[in-house]
């Protein structure tokens, strides 16, 4: 028996899914995409763990409520991590624009969901070790790491069972490390419509202990066919695959694998910026952002939806990373290595500098016509919808 607690990045601002086709699946209630997703695990009786951004959160909350409802309705099948409220680059923060996009995502999610683990699940994995101590500073109990996303040496001294994580001023953190690998076979698995990826990895896992996994929840969706692909990959999941969810695990964990390795990592270490500064061609848009956030405080809360929207991490995506091409089954298909298949980046770079140039007209000049009724762009109906949820949020805490 091989045990998984399959974790679930799910960022609505993804690079390659466009605006528009966010928006079609949160459209039709009950029937959405989305929910047809969420369905999928409900049906089958399959537990997963959601890290749901707070952007994404307001959008359902505001297009799609019947999606926060069917998570809240299924506390057997799913429970959800805290998140920031923006997917953004944390090593670009400032301690108060760090703690302002924490805080909104703490309490968007708290506002939202029933079954809620204080397990904090960062973007891109970025955190430094003053964040660590302002996540213990706001009572999160844990975080996670994946050392497949850094290099070299730190691989190898990243402890694999949980452990104990430091961070400035004597702050400590649970850590949790995901299995690289398995995020590798679950994409393998929907490229190819079938679990035997998934299924031959998780049996090379050894030892007893449970396995914890990673993934991007919008992987699916960025392809053809995309809800019976990730309904292949659940059906074919070997009986042999007991599925848990974090609390369970937390509960009966040790946190002292680290004393495993000889030279092991005990802070968070630094992640690589280079891919999203690959060609430098986001270096003044970087510092415009920079300059608004030393103002945070003199934001209205219109003026910080906007803000929110240009600390996106994958702004700088869309821009500096490569459209990627992968090999894909067909349904139907029996090709071995499939066929050549192309997922786009999106224009996230001009929707970027287009939220930049309204934010520096609400704050210059009070302009208050960025969110004009008659604009009917994707991109713009997101925009509407989140500073919509954080006026009511807003309210809400005075």
């Amino acid at each position: 028996m091989s045990r998984v607690v399959d974790v679930v990045n799910f960022n609505a601002d993804a690079s390659c899914l466009p605006a528009a086709t966010w928006l079609g699946m949160l459209n039709g209630g009950t029937r959405s995409e989305l929910c047809q997703w969420l369905g999928l695990y409900v049906r089958r009786r399959q537990k997963v763990v959601l890290g749901f951004v707070g952007s994404a959160i307001a959008d359902m909350a505001v297009f799609n409520p019947e999606a926060i409802k069917l998570v809240n309705d299924h506390p057997e099948i799913f429970e959800v991590l805290l998140r920031p409220f923006a997917h953004d680059i944390a090593l670009l923060r400032s301690t108060h624009g760090f703690a302002t996009n924490l805080l909104l995502g703490i309490l968007t999610i708290s506002r939202e969901f029933k079954k809620v683990v204080d397990y904090f699940l960062p973007p891109e994995f970025m955190l430094t070790s003053s964040q660590v101590a302002q996540l213990a500073s706001r009572g999160v109990k844990g975080t996670f790491i994946n050392s497949a996303r850094f290099k070299g040496e730190l691989q190898g001294r990243i402890p694999n069972a949980p452990y104990v994580l430091e961070g400035v001023l004597g702050a400590r953190l649970n850590c949790i490390s995901f299995c690289g690998e398995l995020t590798d076979a679950y994409l393998q698995s929907i490229h190819f419509y079938g679990g035997e990826a998934w299924n031959e990895a998780l049996q090379q896992k050894t030892g007893g202990g449970v396995n914890y996994s990673w993934r991007d929840g919008e992987s699916c969706f960025l392809l053809p066919d995309s809800i019976e692909r990730e309904a292949a990959w659940l059906g074919d999941e070997a009986r042999s695959i007991e599925r848990r969810h974090l609390s369970e695990e937390i509960a009966v964990s040790n946190f002292s694998g680290i004393q495993e390795h000889a030279k092991p990592f005990s802070s968070y270490p630094t992640h690589s910026f280079s891919a999203w500064f690959k060609e430098n061609r986001m270096l003044g848009f970087l510092g415009h952002v920079q300059r608004f956030e030393s103002r945070l405080d003199e934001m209205s809360i219109d003026a910080r939806t906007l803000w929110l929207q240009v600390i996106n991490s994958d702004i700088l995506s869309a821009v500096e990373k490569d459209s990627p091409t992968i090999m894909l089954r067909e349904i139907g298909r029996n090709e071995d290595s499939g066929m050549p298949f192309t997922i786009w980046r999106t224009e996230r770079g001009f929707e970027g500098e287009d939220f930049l140039v309204r934010l520096e007209r609400l704050m210059e000049q009070g302009d208050m016509t960025f969110l004009a009724d008659a604009d009917f762009r994707p991109h713009i109906m997101k925009l509407k919808a989140r500073a919509d949820y954080l006026r009511q949020l807003e309210k809400e805490r005075r």
